[in-house]
């Protein structure tokens, strides 16, 4: 079977990147990568991912070898970018594709950022159905549900400004605490706590903490240590936001 070696190469970079930064685990990137290279017949191909960065080499007939690597500087949640990606995978192995076209849709998987309309109110609703599940009640609902929707426009604007996870958690930790308490405190009723408890739920990264666990037990440790520092540093920039705004209410003796 004749093909481009490069646009091999190509190809298995777009499949474990998209898995990569979309929440894929490392062991699903290389077996992608195998799985491809197993249906063009390749005699021999090495792969390693971590959540930071793919190093892909690969022999066609066993004697020169094709080296790639690449850097992974983002990452976020598309379970659907995922299942795209298997099934251009399981098109590929079938021939039912050739590479150019493996290429183009993956290139098109890559650069769709389009969001569902109605994400923000998913967000919003998720915190407030949160709240009431931590002890809350009809004003905590709503105010979940404001404090949801404000933090997911935040977020937003962090990813569109290219910044740190850190400072973007910090500063929704913080609107979280102010809202809460500002609310539980002009109103004077209610409880904040499950406010903060239950709009705080959806920010935390449950998915890449089942992901360092399931790396961790099939002994890639790197990635396993990698992902827990990440799910670590994404808790304690939570925590930090919202226990600056605590304190300073704390201090100015708005609670007691």
């Amino acid at each position: 079977m004749e093909y481009d070696v490069g646009k091999l190469l190509r190809v298995l970079k777009l499949s474990a990147q998209i898995i990569l930064e979309n929440g894929g685990e490392t062991y699903r990137a290389e077996e992608t990568i195998d799985f491809i290279c197993k249906s063009f017949n390749v005699q021999e191909v090495e792969s390693i991912a971590t959540p930071t960065g793919i190093y892909i080499s690969v022999s066609i007939q066993g004697n020169d070898n094709n080296t790639l690597v690449k850097r992974i500087s983002k990452r976020t949640i598309n379970l659907q970018k995922i299942h795209s990606v298997n099934n251009i995978s399981r098109l590929l192995s079938l021939h039912s594709i050739t590479l150019d076209e493996a290429l183009r849709e993956l290139e098109h998987i890559k650069n769709n950022n389009e969001k569902d309309k109605y994400s923000l109110l998913y967000v919003g609703l998720s915190s407030a159905f949160f709240t009431v599940l931590f002890g809350g009640g009809l004003l905590e609902f709503f105010t979940g549900l404001f404090a949801g929707i404000l933090v997911g426009i935040i977020s937003e604007s962090f990813t569109n400004l290219h910044s740190y996870h850190f400072f973007s958690n910090t500063v929704s930790g913080a609107v979280i605490a102010f809202l809460a308490i500002a609310v539980t405190t002009l109103t004077k009723t209610g409880n904040y706590n499950p406010i903060i408890v239950g709009c705080m739920m959806p920010l935390l990264p449950g998915l890449a903490m089942t992901n360092a666990i399931r790396d961790t037990m099939r002994g890639d440790l790197i990635s396993g240590m990698a992902r827990t520092t990440e799910v670590l540093l994404v808790a304690a920039s939570l925590a930090a936001g919202a226990g600056v705004v605590l304190y300073l209410a704390y201090t100015v003796n708005i609670l007691s």
